[in-house]
C-alpha cells in the first residue's frame, strides 16, 4: 500500500470543527493534514448552509473567520438574542468557504479530499494512522496524533471504539437540509411575523428596517404552527413531519434560508441516507409551496437550492473518559479539565415526532477535556459531533459553538501530544488550557465564568 506521507496531525474531516482542528494544530507548528471524502470545505457551514451559528462563538478560530467573511460584507459579527439566550450573527456559505481556503493556505494545512478512511494504523490499541482508499488506489498516512472531525465518529468506529447511539429507545435525532428562497419581500415577511405573534416563537427583526437589504444577515424566525395546521386542515398536502418552520435572511437582498425538512431514521443507514436526500427535495418543493400560498413575502419567490450536504444531527457519540450529562448542562456545570464554556441551548428536533426543542442553560457549561477521549483507545482524539454526551447534553454539543471549541481544543492537544511524545490522555490539560486562555478563550473551570458577550447582550435587552 503506498505511503501518501507522515505527519504530527491528521484530521479526518474537513467541517467546520476539522477546520478549526487543523489550522489550530497548524499555528502550534504541527505538520498537518486535513482529509475529507468529498470535495467540499467547510461541511454544514458552507455546503449545508448551517449559517447561523446557535450559541456564542468564543473566541479563536471560528470567530477569526467571521471577522474575515464580515470584511467581504458576507457575515454579521455582532451578538444577537433570542429567548433562549445570546447567540453570534449569521454568515454567507460561499463566503466562509473562501476564508476557510485562506486559513488553511496561510497556515500551510495540507488538504486531501476525495478521501475515504476505511481503516486505521492499529499498534496495540494505538492509533498510528489512517488507511484510506483514493482515485489512486489505498493509501496510507501516518500520524503522531489522529483527530476524528467526521461528525459520525467513522475513524473512532474504525479503532473499535464503544459508542452511544440515540436515545434509550435508539431513536436519533432526524436528517435535514436547508433550502434556498431568492426574490422573497423580507419587509413584508417581517410584517407578517409580528401580526401574528401567537403564530412565532421566535423573531429577530431589525429596528427601523424599511427594505430588503435592511434585513441582510439578521432577519431571523421560527413557528407558523398554527398555519401549517389550518393549512392541513383545508387540505393543503403538507408533507413535512414537522409543525414549524425556521428561515434567516441571508447576504443577497431578498434571499432567505428555510430550515424544515425533516426524514426520520439513522443516517448510518445507507439506504435510508440516500433516499432522505430524494425525500428531503420532495418536502422542500412541498414547503415553499406552503410559503407561498400562506405566508406574506414569498408571492414572487424563486425556490433556487437544496443544500447540496445533508444535514444529519446525530449518529454516533464515543464512549469517553467522561460523559456530558443533562444535568451538567442545565446546572451549568465547571470542570476543572474545562476547555470552553459553551452556551449553546438544548436544540432537539423530536426523534418520531414533529417538535423542534429549544432550552436555555443558562450562563453556560465546561466542556471537559476528557468527552474527547476514546475509551481504551491511544493516539485518537474526537472532536464535534461525536464527543461524549448523553442524549440530551447532545442537543447542546451539536451545535457549531461547542464543535469549534472541541476542534479548537483538540488541535492544541493533538499538536503538542506529537511535540512532546505523549498520547493525548497522558497530555496535562493545564498546557492546553493555557494556549486557550492566551486566545482569550473563557474555559469554564469556574463558577465566576461568564461569556461577557452574553452577559452585555442580557444587560442591554
Amino acid at each position: 500500500m503506498k505511503l501518501f506521507g507522515e505527519y504530527d496531525v491528521v484530521v479526518v474531516g474537513a467541517g467546520m470543527t476539522g477546520v478549526v482542528a487543523s489550522i489550530t494544530a497548524a499555528r502550534q507548528g504541527a505538520r498537518t493534514l486535513l482529509i475529507e471524502s468529498s470535495g467540499l470545505i467547510g461541511g454544514l457551514i458552507t455546503g449545508g448552509r448551517l449559517t447561523k451559528p446557535t450559541g456564542v462563538v468564543q473566541p479563536g478560530v471560528y470567530r477569526e473567520l467571521i471577522t474575515r467573511a464580515a470584511r467581504y460584507g458576507g457575515a454579521d459579527p455582532q451578538t444577537q438574542r433570542s429567548y433562549w439566550g445570546a447567540y453570534t450573527g449569521v454568515f454567507d456559505a460561499e463566503v466562509m468557504q473562501r476564508v476557510i481556503i485562506d486559513a488553511l493556505e496561510e497556515t500551510s494545512v495540507e488538504v486531501l479530499l476525495f478521501a475515504h478512511a476505511t481503516g486505521v494504523i492499529d499498534d496495540a490499541g494505538q492509533v498510528k494512522g489512517i488507511q484510506l482508499h483514493t482515485k489512486e488506489g489505498p493509501q496510507l498516512v501516518t500520524a503522531h496524533t489522529v483527530i476524528d472531525a467526521t461528525g459520525d465518529g467513522d475513524v473512532a468506529a474504525l479503532a473499535g471504539a464503544e459508542f452511544m447511539m440515540g436515545r434509550d429507545d435508539g431513536l436519533m435525532q432526524p436528517m435535514t437540509s436547508y433550502f434556498r428562497i431568492l426574490n422573497v419581500d423580507v419587509t413584508a415577511l417581517a410584517e407578517d411575523c409580528q401580526q401574528h405573534p401567537d403564530d412565532i416563537s421566535e423573531l429577530v427583526v431589525p429596528e427601523r428596517a424599511t427594505s430588503n437589504a435592511d434585513h441582510v444577515l439578521t432577519f431571523f424566525a421560527t413557528g407558523f404552527t398554527q398555519r401549517i395546521a389550518e393549512a392541513r386542515d383545508s387540505g393543503f398536502g403538507w408533507i413535512v413531519p414537522r409543525n414549524s418552520i425556521t428561515m434567516k435572511a441571508g447576504m443577497l437582498p431578498g434571499e432567505v434560508n428555510v430550515n424544515v425538512t425533516r426524514v426520520q431514521g439513522n443516517a448510518l443507514d445507507s439506504r435510508l441516507r440516500s433516499r432522505a436526500v430524494l425525500e428531503i427535495r420532495k418536502q422542500a418543493y412541498c414547503a415553499f409551496d406552503f410559503l407561498q400560498k400562506y405566508v406574506a413575502g414569498f408571492a414572487d419567490a424563486v425556490l433556487l437550492d437544496v443544500a447540496p450536504v445533508l444535514g444529519v444531527r446525530e449518529t454516533r457519540r464515543i464512549t469517553g473518559d467522561y460523559t456530558l450529562t443533562e444535568l451538567d448542562v442545565t446546572n451549568e456545570a465547571r470542570f476543572d479539565d474545562a476547555i470552553g464554556l459553551c452556551n449553546a441551548p438544548i436544540d432537539i428536533h423530536e426523534p418520531g415526532g414533529e417538535r423542534a426543542i429549544m432550552r436555555g442553560v443558562g450562563s453556560g457549561y465546561g466542556i471537559p477535556y476528557r468527552v474527547m477521549l476514546p475509551t481504551g483507545i491511544e493516539g485518537l482524539l474526537t472532536a464535534g459531533r461525536c464527543i461524549a454526551a448523553d442524549p440530551v447534553a447532545f442537543g447542546s454539543t451539536r451545535n457549531t459553538p461547542a464543535c469549534a471549541l472541541t476542534g479548537q481544543a483538540a488541535g492544541i492537544a493533538a499538536a503538542k501530544a506529537a511535540e512532546e511524545g505523549v498520547n493525548p490522555r497522558g497530555l496535562r490539560v493545564s498546557e492546553v488550557q493555557s494556549e486557550l486562555r492566551a486566545l482569550d478563550v473563557v474555559l469554564g473551570t469556574d463558577a465566576s465564568d461568564r461569556l461577557a458577550e452574553a452577559t452585555n447582550t442580557a444587560a442591554a435587552s
